[in-house]
């Protein structure tokens, strides 16, 4: 993983952009605006990060676990099966 920290783009940029090999996780996007040298600029800022491919797939695997080990202790609770 590298985090890119904040960036800015002419572009609105997409929350997952998949490539050969990274996932870009942007967050946090909000619009900007400046003036520079008298000209005016519209534009996106927001927190990017970088994983590989397998980084990512492993991300997902574990919060797919987490959340599996919650949906479990909430049917104990409820005292559904």
């Amino acid at each position: 993983m590298m985090n890119l920290g904040r960036v800015r783009s002419n572009d609105q940029p997409q929350e997952i952009k998949i490539t050969d090999s990274s996932v870009f996780i942007a967050s946090n996007i909000q619009t900007y605006e400046e003036t520079i040298d008298e000209h005016y600029i519209t534009g996106f800022e927001y927190n990017l990060i970088q994983y590989s491919k397998d980084e990512y797939l492993l991300l997902l695997a574990q919060q797919n676990n987490e959340l599996k080990d919650e949906l479990q202790a909430a049917k104990i609770l409820l005292g559904v099966e």
